[in-house]
């Protein structure tokens, strides 16, 4: 689990790089533009219906199902991704159809509050996109069948050839002034990787046909496959309905703001995709052969690590939210102002942080434990709570809401997994510890300037000699730290 997680982890960061370097370029040449506004719903749009047949439900029947087929030796694992890959290309060519044909409406319904510009911008974005659909899906099934079979490098850079390919798209349309490459980036970032993760595959004999497909083999993997899935089936909808909810109300509060949440989320994302996906889906495939005993032992060892990761960085994205927004995107039209959102953005989001990277990955264990029914009562717990904020408090306290749902989504999860899994009082003192501190860092924080490379080394230093100090001088935090760099050096060799 932790070699698979460290590959991972080093594939994120570079497509996290990768992905800094695209929004940077979109921040200076378009900004919080109606370009920027129609790209990211028209990402929103291409992707939600998409989603609702792959994404995290998807892998999280596949991989552990087919690390079960893999260990009985008997040829049902190469069945079972045949099954899944001739269904699932199948629906990725009805979502494309749907997506060129009914792009005006689909607009429509997920930004009410676009203009006549903006919302022309993003059907075009869309019907272009959806060309890419059935090369996404199949790039996305190649990296499952990867992971299964012990590697990640597909999984590890399918961000780098995104964002790699949007970068070239935001060149081209601002070099040419066409913006319609915005997205023929996206669409021809994912023709390659479904070609190359195609004949990555096949060259390690990964696709090879089935011994037998007969129809009572069929019968049996799509019963089980079915078993799998069934407690998951309603999340996807409530998963991608709450995008929709989020970029609606955004659109509401401006098209300023649809970008804002976009370059926000980015910031947030990146720890959790760092942090939080590695640990996760390298744990699918290896969680569920833990016995109970091990498993307690590997949490036990994995949470306070987290702990000691996340909240201090929690902390910080919240107060230095202002100035990390301007350092990373505040040039060429990213102005003051469309600092100002994004950063507001941002405050709300952060301060959840640390419960949305822990709890991403206790609903991962759980997932390869098979207790998803579970995951979908957790989830949807979130999800619901997440769209309440949103609907309910927009109008009265603005952009900072889109950040605040998003925080409570993890708040509720956390809560939820650690009462199940019994966790809960390993979190209960370590987190009054953390909101002690939390109110020393505040206070010092105010003494430092608030802009411009001064603000930035100081904020970094403080943020490094701070929380140094803290888990140094607190015993508990020490003996955390000691524990679990020994517990996984042990785990490692």
């Amino acid at each position: 689990m932790l070699r698979g997680a460290l590959k991972l982890f080093s594939g994120s960061l570079l497509g996290k790089l990768a992905g800094a370097g695209r929004e940077m370029l979109l921040a200076a040449f378009f900004g919080t533009s109606a370009a920027t506004a129609a790209l990211r719903v028209a990402q929103v749009a291409t992707l939600v219906p998409v989603n609702f047949f792959t994404a995290d439900s998807l892998s999280a029947g596949f991989l552990p199902l087919y690390s079960r087929y893999t260990e009985r030796g008997d040829g049902y694992a190469q069945s079972l991704f045949w099954l899944v890959s001739v269904t699932m290309s199948v629906v990725s060519v009805i979502v494309a159809l749907f997506l060129f044909v009914g792009a005006p409406l689909w607009i429509s319904l997920i930004a009410p509050g676009f203009d006549r510009e903006t919302r022309t911008y993003a059907v075009l974005f869309v019907r272009v996109m959806s060309a890419g659909v059935p090369f996404y899906v199949a790039g996305g099934l190649f990296s499952y069948l990867e992971m299964a079979n012990g590697e990640y490098k597909l999984a590890s850079l399918r961000a780098t050839v995104q964002s790699v390919g949007m970068i070239a798209g935001v060149l081209l349309a601002f070099i040419l002034k066409e913006i319609v490459w915005l997205a023929w980036g996206f669409t021809l970032a994912y023709v390659f990787y479904a070609f190359w993760g195609g004949m990555r595959v096949c060259s390690r004999g990964w696709m090879s046909l089935p011994v037998s497909m007969t129809r009572l083999r069929a019968k049996d993997i799509g019963h089980e496959f079915w078993q799998v899935m069934k407690p998951l089936l309603l999340l996807p909808l409530l998963l991608q309905g709450n995008i929709v909810v989020e970029r609606a109300v955004a659109s509401l509060l401006g098209t300023a703001t649809v970008a804002a949440l976009d370059y926000a989320r980015f910031i947030t994302d990146t720890g959790v995709l760092l942090l939080a996906v590695p640990i996760g889906l390298a744990g699918l495939a290896t969680i569920g052969r833990m016995s109970d005993e091990q498993l307690k032992v590997t949490l036990n060892g994995l949470m306070p690590l987290l702990l000691l990761a996340t909240v201090p960085l929690s902390i910080a994205l919240a107060v230095h939210s202002h100035l990390l927004v301007s350092l990373i995107y505040e040039r060429g039209v990213f102005d003051s102002e469309s600092t100002k959102l994004t950063g507001l953005v941002l405050v709300g989001s952060a301060v959840g942080f640390w419960a949305q990277v822990i709890s991403y990955v206790l609903i991962k264990v759980m997932n390869a434990r098979f207790r998803n029914r579970e995951v979908f009562l957790f989830m949807a717990a979130g999800l619901l709570a997440n769209s309440a904020i949103n609907i309910g408090l927009y109008r009265m306290i603005g952009p900072i809401v889109l950040g605040l749902g998003n925080c409570t989504y993890g708040l509720v999860v956390l809560a939820c997994c650690c009462w199940r899994m019994k966790l809960a009082s390993l979190f209960v003192r370590r987190l009054m510890w953390f909101g002690v501190a939390a109110v020393g860092y505040f206070l010092l924080e105010r003494s430092i300037p608030s802009a411009g490379a001064l603000g930035w080394m100081a904020a970094a230093l403080l943020f490094v000699g701070y929380w140094a100090a803290f888990i140094v001088l607190t015993p508990m935090f020490r003996q955390d730290l000691s524990s679990s760099i020994q517990h996984f050096r042990g785990t490692a060799a």
